[in-house]
């Protein structure tokens, strides 16, 4: 082989590894077993800030509007709906704290991430049912509901049940178009 073939084929398989490489961490980042969510960390005030004050009760009008996939253990009635008889406890990440305590809700930045910690009601141990969590991802992600990304956290805080353009979080989160699709009736303005 010549020196011109040879430079050729190197510049070839160089593409061909770079392109790979690219491909695979894009994939990577997407997949659940990337997922890197644990509750345990939501104490560290240098990662997390608590949005409400204490445990705010989801009243039943919001209860009737979601209904988030659910594991096969819970009681009947979470099954069919995530809100019924909750608190939740809300936190917000440093990405996202400037919007969530803006004195609107406007819009929040790329990396932006919410998490709700559901505890039922009547739960004395104040046991976690689950997390949902918001993630804010790249412009055109998901241009319905201003793209965000919707996920479900087990109730031990590490385990992905769920994750992507949830149709459940979304039908309601789209009514809050004003607010960048996010409630706040919990918020405690600094």
């Amino acid at each position: 082989m010549d020196m011109k073939r040879i430079t050729c084929l190197l510049v070839a398989v160089g593409a061909v590894v770079l392109i790979t490489t690219l491909a695979s961490r894009q994939t990577r980042s997407a997949t659940p077993d990337e997922f890197r969510f644990d509750a345990a960390n939501l104490n560290d005030k240098t990662l997390w800030t608590q949005v409400n004050a204490g445990p705010y009760y989801v009243s039943s009008s919001l209860a009737a509007l979601c209904a988030a996939p659910m594991p096969a253990n819970y009681e009947a009635e979470r099954k069919a709906n995530p809100h019924a008889a909750t608190y939740i406890t809300v936190y917000v990440n440093n990405v996202g704290r400037k919007a969530m305590f803006a004195k609107e809700l406007k819009q929040f930045p790329k990396g932006s991430i919410i998490v709700k910690e559901k505890v039922a009601v009547d739960s004395a141990t104040r046991t976690p049912l689950l997390y949902t969590l918001m993630t804010k991802r790249e412009r055109g992600y998901n241009p319905a509901v201003g793209d965000w990304e919707f996920s479900v956290v087990s109730g031990n805080g590490t385990q992905l049940q769920a994750t992507g353009k949830l149709e459940n979080c979304q039908g309601c989160h789209i009514a809050k178009s004003d607010s960048d699709f996010v409630f706040g009736p919990y918020r405690k303005l600094k």
